[in-house]
């Protein structure tokens, strides 16, 4: 995609807030802010950051000497995280996965399967929305009960009706994790989370 923005065109065309909220939403960066402002303060030392090992460089320089570990106390670029961050943002992944849930509820018939397996909560949550029926901007905790919990509140059929009709359902209460044993032999496992559900067949009107 030749007209896509890249990762340069990101870091140096958009302010802080903007590069603040990328990096706190997608990257979960705890210094957001201070990196955000080293990006933007450098382009007016006419230091544009184009290449991965310059965007590595800035970072670093800019936390200085904190260490940072992984899920599996492994040292960890203080970099990562930003990377991560600008590869959700630049690929739009969140939105594709949105968009892929929906094509797949679409094309499966009803009783069919599906199986997701996401490494980032960010993902799981989409997915997790998806197969409870939450919509994507109501708290995930928004159940039935917890909508309508006043009894002596009168609630039309349609209102019913509409938080109701969930589209999956869940073949497991919780989420699967990798067991122990299994993180063990493969130390990357130990992020994933699967979420398997079934299409609810749809009752005609």
């Amino acid at each position: 995609y030749p007209d896509q923005a890249t990762a340069a065109d990101v870091l140096n065309s958009l302010d802080v807030p903007s590069l603040v909220k990328i990096f706190k939403i997608y990257g979960e960066e705890k210094q957001a802010k201070k990196i955000a402002q080293a990006l933007f303060d450098a382009k007016y030392m006419l230091k544009t950051i184009n290449t991965t090992h310059e965007l590595a460089e800035l970072v670093q320089s800019t936390l200085g000497s904190e260490q940072r570990f992984d899920k599996l106390q492994r040292t960890a670029h203080v970099a990562t995280k930003i990377f991560q961050a600008l590869r959700i943002f630049i690929n739009d992944e969140l939105n594709e996965l949105n968009y892929a849930m929906e094509m797949a509820h679409l094309f499966l018939k009803p009783g069919g399967r599906i199986a997701v397996l996401t490494f980032h909560s960010l993902e799981d949550r989409i997915v997790k929305r998806h197969f409870l029926g939450i919509h994507m901007d109501e708290p995930v905790s928004h159940t039935l009960r917890q909508k309508y919990k006043n009894a002596f509140a009168y609630h039309s059929l349609e209102d019913v009706n509409e938080v109701t009709a969930k589209r999956w359902h869940p073949l497991h209460k919780n989420v699967i994790t990798p067991t122990s044993d299994e993180i063990e032999s493969n130390p990357r496992s130990r992020s994933a989370k699967l979420r398997v559900a079934e299409k609810i067949l749809e009752t005609p009107e």
